[in-house]
């Protein structure tokens, strides 16, 4: 937390050494530009603080983890203005000469301490440990970059120049606490890279329904699951897939639910040994809604149950390609719908289909009485 402290004590007391053979000696301060005062002095002033790019998103090599992974410590790069302060005036009118031999003699100085080291005593105590070697560093500050900071302390314009310092870093309070040891070693061996889902045949699925899944690199370990949607029913996290037939490459499988909730869906496929994973792979599938029965009559003129799989509260009815009113379609729940199906409707067999979830479901053919 002391380390920018750390960086402007050691950058005075570089000056301080610099000028310590002057006569007049300058004497070197830390402090604003607008300070008030007639000594002959140097002055360090930061006047901005930014982040250090090399160093921004990683941890110090020198340390390591010392903080929770993911939350490195605040790597910085100060600018400084060394600005020389002549004394008041003097008979001749020559102050301002001692304080640019002030300026050109810390300039030397710090051009020939460029890089400060842990072990140098110069180097201030509250600075360390560092993670790399101090670097100082002139800039190159045009005119109206200096005007404009002195511009912004309403002071006349006086003999500056520019370095930055880096790296400085600022510890993160957060502390890193290791994971446990490896305590048993596992090793899996396993005949293949992983699963790879090839295609589903057909794309629109539906429960009662058997589909295809063709997998490359199947082994006895693969397991396949349909991914949870809001609005399915109470269940496991992700739906085991029933599986109907076994063959090279490819798997006979059953959705396990006829109240899952209908639209595009995701298949997983999960390959482990020994609790390890060894691969896994996604494909995409439609869930679309359909009517299952009954395989009585419909009776005409007053509400009739139609059972169904992937029903949803938005659902549709289409008696012979026609859509029914909203007012004789009642939803109750995704495995049954109430319809009055219209007077006018000739009797004998028809197709019924329903709409949900922005997908349609196939055809089913029933009798009306």
């Amino acid at each position: 937390m002391t380390a920018i402290q750390g960086v402007d004590e050691t950058l005075k007391e570089l000056a301080k050494q610099a000028v310590a053979s002057l006569s007049p000696k300058p004497d070197v301060t830390v402090g604003p530009l607008d300070r008030e005062d007639d000594d002959l002095r140097l002055n360090w002033f930061l006047y901005r603080v930014g982040p250090n790019p090399a160093y921004r998103n990683m941890e110090p090599p020198r340390t390591g983890w010392r903080t929770s992974r993911g939350r490195p410590p605040l790597a910085l790069s100060l600018s400084y203005l060394l600005t020389a302060f002549p004394a008041s005036a003097t008979n001749g009118g020559d102050q301002e000469q001692f304080a640019h031999a002030g300026m050109a003699a810390a300039m030397r100085g710090l051009h020939e301490n460029a890089l400060v080291t842990e072990d140098e005593p110069v180097l201030s105590a509250l600075a360390k440990p560092l993670v790399e070697p101090l670097r100082i560093t002139m800039q190159d500050l045009d005119l109206e970059a200096i005007s404009k900071i002195w511009t912004a302390v309403s002071k006349p314009l006086r003999l500056s120049v520019g370095y930055e310092v880096s790296l400085v870093v600022v510890d993160s309070t957060q502390v890193h606490a290791a994971g446990p040891p490896v305590r048993t070693r596992r090793v899996a061996v396993a005949p293949s890279l992983g699963p790879r889902l090839v295609s589903v045949t057909p794309g629109r699925i539906g429960h009662g329904v058997d589909f295809t899944v063709a997998v490359e690199g199947l082994t006895s370990a693969t397991v396949l699951t349909l991914a949870r949607e809001d609005g399915d029913p109470a269940g496991p996290d992700d739906w085991p897939l029933t599986v109907v037939e076994a063959a090279a490459g490819s798997l006979t499988l059953q959705l396990p639910d006829p109240g899952l909730v209908p639209g595009a869906r995701r298949i997983d496929a999960t390959a482990s040994e020994a609790g390890l994973l060894l691969g896994r792979d996604t494909i995409g599938v439609t869930v679309v809604p359909r009517v299952t029965g009954p395989a009585t009559p419909l009776a005409k003129g007053t509400p009739v149950t139609l059972t169904a799989v992937h029903a949803a509260s938005d659902v549709e009815v289409f008696l012979g390609g026609a859509a029914l009113p909203s007012a004789q379609v009642s939803f109750v729940s995704p495995t049954e719908i109430s319809v009055t199906i219209p007077g006018s409707t000739p009797a004998g067999a028809t197709d019924v289909m329903l709409r949900a979830g922005k997908v349609a479901g196939p055809p089913t053919q029933v009798e009306i009485a």
